[in-house]
């Protein structure tokens, strides 16, 4: 099925872009990559008669790394972090996840920027992001602003930008002293299917003991989760106990949807073996 005709802009500048998505409101969208959205318009799921290419914008392909904070610009691709050494030192968790989004093809082509702005709640990417305590900068017609990643996304699909704004890059802090991170997807129909579930677990333990555990889930509700309500593992052993104490804290905030991967039941099976596999992997990279 083809395409029906649209115009492309390419502005070379943000204030541009941004300029050009106020002039034509609903009827313009913002491309990167374009690997879900040129889908999308062509099965004619959606139609734009304005796409704003964001190709031209300099700067917004760079990674770099400032005091310790990783910046990846929104038009980085999801193989360029999983490649990068940079990344690969620091945030390893996050090469882990971009190492898992579709297949080699998809990640030569899609951009960071574009996969947190589609806002699907199966992605790989945030819940690595939201263990990171990652923050995204966008600007739009009143400059830039900066939000957490964990307050970004507002529903299915729905996300904090603003009319007009657009996201421009990913901020992401050090790892915490003594911490280990992990990144399981779980894809129940193929490897390069959409998760079923991903879970990204961090820990750091302090004389033999937990100090802090963080968890990211994907595909088990409306958005990515940042799950609350985990301080009580600090000054306890890591003993299966209270795994899977913190997986009823899990299955009290998850609300997964019934599809093609798995009934809601199962996908509540699936989150509490995946929680404790990678929470148990975080350890044992902890170890070595």
């Amino acid at each position: 099925m083809t395409i029906e005709t649209f115009e492309l802009l390419r502005p070379t500048s943000l204030v541009e872009a941004s300029k050009l998505l106020l002039k034509y409101g609903e009827d313009a969208r913002p491309i990167a990559g374009g690997t879900t959205l040129v889908i999308l318009m062509k099965q004619r799921a959606v139609h734009f008669p304005y796409l704003v290419d964001l190709q031209e914008i300099p700067d917004l392909d760079q990674i770099s790394v400032e005091g310790g904070w990783v910046r990846i610009g929104a038009m980085v691709t999801h193989r360029r972090v999983e490649c990068s050494p940079d990344i690969q030192r620091s945030l390893p968790v996050l090469a882990e996840a971009c190492g898992k989004v579709g297949n080699i093809r998809v990640r030569e082509t899609a951009s960071v920027g574009g996969n947190l702005a589609h806002a699907d709640y199966r992605l790989d990417p945030p819940p690595a992001l939201l263990i990171l305590g990652a923050d995204l900068v966008l600007f739009g017609p009143n400059g830039f602003r900066t939000v957490a990643i964990k307050n970004f996304y507002r529903g299915m699909y729905e996300t904090a930008l603003e009319p007009a704004e657009i996201l421009v890059e990913v901020k992401i802090p050090p790892m915490p002293e003594g911490s280990q991170a992990a990144y399981l997807k779980y894809s129940s129909l193929s490897a390069n299917d959409w998760p079923c579930l991903g879970v990204a677990a961090l820990l750091s333990l302090k004389n033999g003991l937990c100090h802090e555990l963080r968890l990211g889930l994907s595909g088990l509700a409306g958005t990515p989760l940042l799950i609350r309500g985990l301080d009580f593992v600090r000054g306890q052993l890591l003993t299966d106990r209270l795994i899977e104490d913190v997986s009823k804290v899990v299955n009290e905030q998850i609300s997964p949807m019934s599809d093609l991967r798995g009934s809601e039941w199962y996908k509540r099976q699936m989150a509490g073996v995946f929680v404790q596999r990678a929470i148990r992997e975080a350890e044992q990279r902890l170890s070595t």
